[in-house]
């Protein structure tokens, strides 16, 4: 593993996440209401989930990336499951944060211009 190129990749990663985090805690304002699932720290966290998942699948710990991915996807679905049993089914947020995870990982693979054009598509299909 190439350690410059991983920071920039795990940076990537990270940005998307906080670029999605910052619009979905400003929408929460808007809205007059508190942030449903996740905000800045969390999305930017889900972004750098997906990155480091694919860099030690992408460093031969395949079940360790491959475990970290399952358990933020996982507690994305937790999330809305909980949402859902409250009686909230908007889901838009949790979807946000399973592309976020993809978009990490996308960047952890080394797919730069993939991964900032997915997560910039989200942050702006979001604003309201």
């Amino acid at each position: 593993m190439n350690l410059p190129q991983a920071a920039v990749e795990l940076g990537v990663a990270a940005l998307g996440g906080l670029a999605v985090g910052v619009e979905r805690e400003w929408s929460a304002r808007n809205r007059g209401r508190e942030h449903d699932f996740a905000g800045v720290r969390t999305f930017l966290l889900l972004g750098l989930v997906g990155g480091l998942a694919a860099e030690l699948t992408r460093a031969e710990f395949a079940f360790a990336g491959g475990v970290l991915f399952a358990g933020g996807a996982l507690l994305v679905v937790a999330a809305y499951a909980l949402a859902a049993w409250k009686g909230d089914l908007e889901a838009t947020t949790e979807v946000a944060g399973l592309v976020v995870l993809a978009a990490g990982a996308l960047a952890g693979y080394g797919r730069l211009g993939v991964a900032s054009g997915l997560s910039a598509l989200t942050a702006l299909v979001l604003m309201e």
